[in-house]
């Protein structure tokens, strides 16, 4: 009988040690499966609502070589609203619609000889439209203005889903004053801003 319970005894203790020893080598893997996991989804690209636009379709917007140039790309196929949006950067770093470009909105055409639909098809081909003039009323295809001046300052193209529901913003792009002495005081602050 005491032979039992001593061997009784042991195989407590031995499950307490395989216990203890599990919970050692338990708690280091937990860590490094939560380590794992952190790392791949860092790594793992990021889906906005933006690239549900249209199914699988997300849009690039990249600014071109000079100022008002720029160039969309889709991945996959979407249709945006023919509308291309002009937004200001305002002194506190918010943006704003620059109002009445080409006295209504500028367009993505990449031709002024015809109107677009009210939706415009984009693919990997992408497309060029006319670029901004960087002008406040002849800014794209309107060339008859008597109310025309130039705009300075940080500005960002910006494009919506044919269904309005998603946006496509570019990176911001700059238009400096020509010179210091002609640019109003806060107007000037905010050209300089990065």
């Amino acid at each position: 009988m005491i032979r039992r319970a001593g061997s009784i005894i042991a195989m407590h203790i031995s499950i307490a040690r395989l216990a203890r020893r599990r919970m050692m080598i338990a708690a280091p893997t937990r860590a490094l499966i939560g380590l794992l996991t952190v790392a791949m989804l860092l790594a793992w690209p990021a889906r906005t609502p933006a690239a549900d636009a249209g199914g699988d379709a997300a849009v690039e917007i990249h600014n071109g070589p000079r100022f008002g140039e720029l160039e969309l790309r889709a991945h996959g196929t979407v249709e945006l609203a023919s509308e291309l949006i002009v937004e200001q950067q305002r002194d506190d770093g918010t943006f704003e619609r620059a109002g009445d470009l080409d006295r209504d909105s500028l367009k993505l055409v990449a031709s002024c000889d015809r109107p677009p639909g009210t939706c415009v098809r984009i693919d990997e081909r992408g497309l060029r439209p006319k670029p901004w003039s960087g002008m406040s009323c002849s800014s794209q295809c309107n060339r008859g203005c008597d109310r025309n001046f130039p705009m300075y300052g940080r500005f960002r193209f910006v494009v919506m889903s044919c269904d309005g529901r998603t946006r496509f913003e570019g990176a911001v792009f700059e238009r400096r004053w020509p010179h210091q002495s002609i640019a109003p005081r806060g107007l000037l602050r905010r050209a300089r801003s990065p």
